[in-house]
């Protein structure tokens, strides 16, 4: 019996761990990306700072979140193995929250870079960035109030949300 006492402990330990990395993420000191080979060595580095900007609230850690846009921007501009379509059918939301499309994108590249083999899928990216958006603004942490948005809560609570995405890039 006491052999399963370290269990929680340790899981607990594991989970608290998880968490504090998430909240301490710092942009790569003397990144580069100059050769198409570069972009791949930095791919954890920018799943970790997708989390992050996800994470934590808009309007806290300025300077860090704007050094960690401008590491993601410069990676997904550049990378030859993520493609993000924009779509203005879908990212109509952005204009009251212009962040918010950076918070698609990495959605998507998140998609893409956890799923290689389906990483051209548009409508399954379009859905994991619409679902990051939305993430996002229900956190309420300085979002403008948006009927667009609202409906998109809407409709992922009713499960519709693929389909929306589905019909949204078929125009």
């Amino acid at each position: 019996m006491k052999i399963l006492r370290p269990i929680p402990v340790i899981i607990m330990l594991i989970a608290i761990a998880q968490i504090a990395n998430g909240q301490d993420f710092k942009v790569p000191k003397n990144y580069s990306f100059e050769e198409k080979e570069d972009y791949a060595q930095y791919e954890e580095d920018i799943l970790d700072c997708i989390d992050w900007l996800e994470n934590t609230p808009i309007n806290e850690e300025r300077k860090n979140r704007g050094d960690a846009t401008g590491f993601f921007l410069a990676w997904i501009l550049g990378t030859p193995d993520v493609t993000i379509e924009i779509n203005s059918a879908v990212l109509d939301f952005d204009k009251k929250n212009p962040s918010l499309l950076i918070t698609f994108m990495g959605g998507w590249t998140r998609f893409a870079l956890e799923n290689p083999k389906r990483k051209s899928d548009t409508i399954k990216g379009t859905l994991a960035g619409v679902k990051s958006v939305i993430k996002v603004y229900k956190r309420d942490d300085g979002m403008k109030k948006d009927r667009k948005m609202e409906k998109l809560i809407k409709l992922q609570e009713e499960g519709e949300l693929e389909n929306w995405v589905i019909d949204k890039l078929k125009m």
